[in-house]
């Protein structure tokens, strides 16, 4: 069990230490930020010296984070008397206007720093989250695709990419989309998953047909995948239905050989309440082969 500490009554130094740490290692700790703030750093601000601007960052970020409003202002007022000019300020007045629910006005700052550092990716992404915020879904998809002829490696837009498009019903382009995404990610079987999902979802023979060599090669790094499992019977079956003789016999073999396994799958589960239930369904998607 883990010992809970009372970060009130810690030191100068511990505290100063603790938030140091935290900084450098990434972790934001919101709650625990404001209390040593609040109860030990904030009555010894001038002993900090320079390092005092960094702990104002960070303790502002956690009070975004905490809606402590009244102390993102306190912060940002002894931020912006320091550095009027600077564009991490700014982007934290930003921030603290989207907190507080004004998303135009943060958007407009947004725009600002856009226009005065092209190459920041931070201020692009936070505009997308605005215009998902405020549910204007197509404008942060237009956002997304001009950000990512910028910074065309950035995986995880290309993933947010996707699924603004299957949202919005636009298969081809959230396919097109997660390509990039599965071709950072060779080896894992859930992004080759998640590219026959979408192409399943397409609907049509050259979808299926794609969508069932996705599965399984899901299916080669993850060969119990539940999900991968049920995918390959269903695009199995949907094909079935317009393909030839030869065809239709290569297709019911692969998925009776997938429905097999997931039975074998799910009887080899210790802890599974609806046994008969899943064994019922597949046993019904199998006969359909």
């Amino acid at each position: 069990m883990v010992e809970a500490i009372d970060w009130t009554g810690i030191s100068f130094s511990e505290a100063r230490e603790t938030l140091k740490k935290w900084r450098e290692e990434h972790h934001r700790r919101s709650e625990e930020t404001v209390e040593i703030w609040e109860h030990v750093l904030s009555r010894y601000g001038s002993s900090l010296g320079d390092e005092l601007w960094p702990v104002l960052e960070q303790v502002t970020l956690a009070a975004i984070d905490a809606c402590r409003h009244d102390l993102v202002l306190e912060c940002l007022q002894k931020l912006i008397k320091k550095f009027p000019a600077s564009g991490r300020v700014t982007k934290l007045q930003a921030m603290r206007l989207e907190a507080e629910g004004k998303f135009d006005e943060a958007e407009k700052l947004y725009d600002k720093l856009i226009k005065a550092d092209e190459a920041n990716p931070s201020f692009r992404k936070r505009k997308v989250a605005i215009l998902l915020a405020k549910g204007e879904r197509l404008e942060a998809i237009k956002e997304l695709n001009l950000y990512l002829e910028i910074f065309l490696n950035d995986q995880e837009a290309w993933q947010q990419l996707c699924e603004l498009y299957l949202k919005e019903g636009d298969y081809a382009r959230a396919a097109f989309a997660f390509e990039d995404v599965l071709l950072s990610n060779p080896h894992s079987s859930l992004s080759f998953r998640r590219m026959a999902e979408i192409r399943y979802a397409s609907g049509g023979t050259d979808n299926l047909d794609l969508a069932k060599a996705y599965f399984e090669r899901a299916l080669l790094m993850s060969e119990n995948d539940i999900r991968s499992l049920y995918g390959l019977i269903l695009v199995c079956n949907s094909l079935s239905a317009k393909a030839s003789p030869s065809k239709k016999k290569e297709l019911s073999v692969a998925g009776i050989k997938a429905a097999d396994k997931l039975i074998e799958v799910y009887r080899s589960s210790t802890e599974n309440d609806h046994l008969e239930v899943h064994i019922k369904t597949i046993t019904a998607l199998k006969n359909q082969l």
